[in-house]
């Protein structure tokens, strides 16, 4: 097989041991295979993790493709594995809904050759060097007070990367928004969601940990194609989420994504710290007073003497009153460090999206805020969309420095 192809989130389901185990030979070529054997293991996959493709047994899914397309608002292509010599039921998956049939006696170069081809006719697949990443991108965000909109932030640039609004351009992105606010995060609630699972019920389930397709299905998914980990909807459950089990965890749920977002919160604890030092983009939150300044003052410095920190860190102005207390140009004399950012005072919109659990750049996408936080996704990850670059490994983490600004 050709060793080429960038790793997409391939979906295969085949009743069939022996079909299974030739299909998954996909993952020598780069593509990142989750297996399941019936049409209702398919549709549940595609509820809680997002795909870019699906490979199915003919027999499995034979009166069942409009179920599947109808389990995710994405537009997932799918090619149905027919039995060989049976132009009838060729035919028959066309007409139900199928991209694409393919013969089961089908040599593995066909395969690849038919993936590939259906991946670039719908936009879906990913550029040469893709694949060499291995994982995706972190960016966590963080304040050292609590309100200033952390949670905000990175809801709202969750949903602008997996296919946002007009102003948002480039393709869409596969997208995980993690929270680790582990005693009273509200990234649910900010997406109007009710989560069946959580991070803490993922963090105890030791063989999900070792498991992707078992791992996927802790998530929730969002319409907008965000997969969400939910923060502990017990408080009590903060204080049995370990280092160790969130390492795994982002271990086995990573390589699926693009990019890893991760709401922090406030509390610099030792997995908050750990979640720190794995980012490549940092997003410290700064509400414009000076007990907030001097918090982030002596958070940068406590960072940069006890952590091993290769990330790039953007600063961010929230203004969360209609007073302005400090200007932007006094920030930016105290700190040494201009904001990447400002998001301006908006208290109805921003309370508004929240209580309708609707992101503010979906509601108001026009709005000085919503324009604001489109300015700040750009910054973080803008020139990757742009060039697509394979970075490479860099210098060694050096203890004791923090970089300000873009890369």
């Amino acid at each position: 097989m050709r060793n080429r192809v960038p790793a997409n989130p391939l979906l295969i389901c085949a009743p069939s041991p022996e079909l299974r185990a030739r299909l998954e030979q996909l993952r020598e070529a780069g593509y990142a295979t989750t297996s399941v054997e019936t049409a209702a293991d398919s549709v549940n996959a595609l509820g809680a993790a997002p795909f870019d493709l699906i490979i199915a047994e003919g027999l499995a899914v034979s009166g069942a493709i409009g179920r599947i397309r109808g389990a995710t608002t994405r537009q997932v292509p799918l090619i149905v594995v027919s039995p060989a010599g049976d132009v009838e039921a060729r035919i028959a998956f066309l007409e139900a809904g199928a991209d694409d049939v393919i013969s089961a006696s089908f040599a593995l170069e066909e395969l690849q050759a038919r993936v590939e081809a259906l991946l670039i006719r719908t936009g879906k697949a990913r550029p040469e060097g893709a694949a060499n990443r291995g994982a995706g991108r972190i960016v966590t965000f963080f304040a050292p007070k609590g309100g200033v909109g952390t949670t905000t932030l990175a809801v709202n640039s969750a949903v602008l990367l997996a296919g946002g609004p007009e102003a948002m351009q480039g393709r869409a992105a596969r997208v995980l928004l993690i929270d680790l606010d582990l005693q009273f995060g509200q990234v649910a609630t900010h997406l109007n969601l009710a989560p069946r699972y959580d991070i803490a019920d993922l963090c105890s389930d030791e063989q999900a940990l070792v498991d992707p397709a078992l791992a996927a299905t802790y998530l929730t998914m969002h319409t907008s194609g965000v997969s969400i980990l939910a923060g502990p909807s017990n408080p009590e459950a903060d204080f049995r989420i370990t280092v160790d089990q969130l390492e795994k965890a982002l271990r086995i749920l990573r390589p699926a994504f693009d990019h890893v977002l991760v709401d922090c919160g406030s509390r610099l604890d030792p997995r908050t710290l750990w979640m720190l030092e794995q980012a490549d983009t940092h997003v410290f939150v700064i509400f414009p007073e000076i007990a907030a300044l001097r918090a982030t003052t002596l958070m940068l410095g406590f960072l940069a003497e006890t952590a091993t920190l290769r990330a790039t860190t953007h600063l961010v102005v929230n203004h969360i009153f209609p007073k302005e207390l400090l200007k932007t140009r006094d920030v930016e004399n105290l700190l040494r460090a201009k904001p990447v950012a400002e998001i301006p005072y908006s208290e109805v919109d921003m309370i508004r999206a929240v209580n309708e659990g609707v992101p503010v750049v979906f509601s108001r996408p026009s709005s000085p805020a919503s324009r604001a936080i489109q300015v700040l996704t750009v910054a973080i990850v803008g020139a990757e969309w742009r060039q697509r670059p394979s970075p490479g490994k860099g210098p060694a983490p050096r203890r004791g420095g923090l970089r300000l600004g873009r890369r």
